[in-house]
């Protein structure tokens, strides 16, 4: 448990660096050409680390249905997300920015309950309406 949680705090703060450092970055160049930069360097270290561990031979175990749906999400979020999100961090602020793309729970809450069949329930309820009363705050900031 104490190692979820290191994990979880390792997380908050690699993802409240990262739009700094994007911001930082994105005021030399366009959102496209900090992207490549960006998923250049994690491939470059993925591959050796992925590489380097002997898991290269379990790429081929993993059925073609589950490459394709890893394929899908790397286009949605890697490609056409972070673009997105570049094209609007670079021309606004990030203290209203990244709280704003922090609300895409609300549409994967959705798409969870119409695609994946999942059970809607009064605590997600909550959570959906305070995701949007939070949105709304930082909008109006």
């Amino acid at each position: 448990m104490l190692q979820a949680w290191i994990f979880l705090v390792l997380t908050i703060i690699f993802w409240g660096v990262t739009p700094i450092l994007e911001k930082a970055g994105l005021k030399s160049v366009d959102p496209f050409t900090g992207l490549f930069i960006r998923s250049c360097a994690v491939f470059g270290i993925l591959a050796t680390i992925f590489i380097s561990s002997g898991r290269l031979k379990l790429v081929g175990k993993v059925p073609p249905k589950i490459i394709i749906l890893f394929i899908l999400s790397g286009i949605s979020a890697g490609l056409l997300g972070m673009w997105s999100y570049y094209k609007v961090l670079k021309v606004n602020p990030a203290s209203k920015i990244v709280p704003l793309t922090a609300a895409y729970p609300l549409f994967a809450a959705f798409l969870s309950v119409i695609i994946l069949k999942e059970n809607v329930t009064l605590a997600r309820i909550i959570g959906t309406v305070l995701i949007i009363a939070g949105s709304l705050l930082v909008v109006k900031l």
